[in-house]
């Protein structure tokens, strides 16, 4: 299954003396989830200090494990949301407005 799960800044605030370290942790290890494929990309507003990634998981558990483990996970604001393949809903919204006109 695939996620888009969106992070914001503002849950707690990062130490500033961890905040190097941290921030380049977290670089890291979205390198790492991209290269193996468990990740399929990974994107910074340009605004700062948010983001997003699309995840790919086999449950809604194995998801909170990835997120829980993500580096800056304690000062982020989370948004996850289950995706589904376009083709896949238009063709079920095709059906749906067929049967629903009668």
């Amino acid at each position: 299954m695939k996620y888009l799960v969106m992070a914001r800044t503002g849950a707690a605030p990062i130490p500033p003396e961890k905040a190097p370290d941290l921030f380049k942790a977290a670089k890291e290890w979205t390198k790492t989830r991209i290269a193996s494929g468990k990740h399929d990309c990974h994107y910074m507003f340009t605004q700062g200090g948010a983001g997003f990634s699309i995840v790919n998981a086999n449950s809604h558990e194995e998801l909170m494990d990835e997120i829980l483990d993500y580096p800056l996970y304690p000062f982020l604001h989370w948004e996850v949301n289950a995706l589904c393949d376009s083709d896949h809903s238009y063709e079920a919204l095709v059906k749906l407005w067929q049967k629903l006109a009668g």
